[in-house]
């Protein structure tokens, strides 16, 4: 068995972060998943899905697996102790022995992840973008959003997601954020579109995660999340709000409602309608690209294989995805102001399209 002193606060052991192939594994984790399957040859084995601050990891217990899962009923979080191993270019961990952790000897800021940027930078970003509101019937709803000292609490601590972005304490606001960004440059590109609407889409796209999430030691669903999703929970939250305030247009109301309950684009990607005006489809698009950009970059940041410029396959995807150059290559540089060339330390002007002079004139093939 481990040491006990190992499953004290303050002492999780080994981040799944840190786990390299072919390692000797010693940690404290959460269970997030937990199933027993049988193998080819009828031999039952316990398959666990381990999380930590840092990621998950899938590990599997071959020994006496159907006593182990039994005894582990109702326990979330394990003292681990094996091997790992790289499996079909993911690390997987071969269990060889462990042990339930009692729930008040953890610390659940041990195993929740937690956004990266500064929430107090965040909070001041959103407030803001929320500045650049114009309409005095939006503001009033601004408002009644932000005299909610309780839902705006929680939606500075909510994730935006399970697993594929934002993921973690703090996601829901650092993705607003984002799409709020991204809803002001499409406005600025795009100035016929109602700017009110759309900035106000993206503050409220995602509100209903409050509500949808759970997040003690492992960031999951609640039951209202699973059955009625975050859109429709969102529209509650809205007409709640609404309903605060004084004579609130009902056409604007309605095309508030839309913006939630359109902006995952498709119903085949759980969107409730289609985006039916032109400020929902550039939510949609704001909203996507914002959580695919999350996405890749804690793709790239895990980098499960060190010694490949590519990484695993990426099914959700269909692709793999290039890393870049190892920055020990030949030919391989960091990212910065090149040196100026000659022509530009002496003043002349550079021609802007190969094979034409600063005059715009094509060269002469004679």
């Amino acid at each position: 068995m481990a040491d006990a002193s190992c499953r004290s606060k303050g002492n999780p052991g080994q981040r799944i972060a840190d786990i390299m192939p072919n390692q000797v594994v010693a940690g404290t984790f959460v269970v997030e998943e937990k199933q027993l399957r049988t193998a080819k040859n009828g031999k039952p084995f316990l398959t666990l899905t381990l999380r930590d601050k840092t990621g998950t990891v899938t590990a599997r217990l071959w020994e006496n697996a159907a006593q182990a899962a039994q005894n582990l009923s109702g326990h979330k979080v394990l003292r681990i102790q094996g091997r790992s191993e790289l499996f079909r270019d993911e690390i997987q961990i071969h269990i060889q022995d462990m042990e339930p952790v009692p729930r008040d000897a953890v610390d659940p800021s041990d195993f929740l992840p937690v956004c990266p940027k500064d929430p107090h930078a965040l909070w001041k970003a959103l407030k803001g973008l929320l500045q650049k509101v114009q309409s005095k019937t939006h503001r009033e709803l601004i408002r009644a959003f932000l005299a909610d000292r309780a839902l705006m609490d929680a939606f500075g601590k909510a994730p935006a997601g399970k697993d594929f972005h934002h993921a973690y304490v703090g996601g829901l606001l650092e993705h607003t954020v984002g799409v709020m960004h991204l809803a002001t440059l499409i406005g600025t590109q795009y100035p016929s579109l109602d700017q009110d609407i759309l900035l106000m889409g993206a503050f409220l796209h995602d509100i209903g995660k409050v509500r949808e999430f759970t997040y003690d030691l492992v960031i999951d669903y609640s039951d209202a999340g699973r059955l009625v999703g975050h859109m429709v929970l969102g529209v509650e939250i809205l007409n709640a709000k609404i309903a605060a305030c004084n004579n609130f247009p009902e056409e604007t109301a309605v095309l508030l409602k839309h913006m939630i309950l359109s902006h995952h684009g498709e119903p085949e990607l759980g969107a409730v309608r289609s985006p039916m005006t032109r400020e929902a489809m550039a939510l949609h698009f704001a909203d996507d690209l914002d959580a695919k950009m999350n996405n890749l970059e804690n793709l790239m940041a895990r980098n499960d294989d060190p010694d490949s410029l590519w990484t695993a396959f990426q099914s959700l995807y269909k692709r793999y995805f290039y890393k870049g150059p190892r920055k020990d290559e030949p030919g391989s540089h960091t990212p910065g102001p090149e040196p100026p060339s000659a022509a530009c330390r002496e003043g002349r002007q550079l021609p802007l399209w190969p094979g034409f002079t600063d005059k715009g004139n094509a060269h002469d093939d004679a």
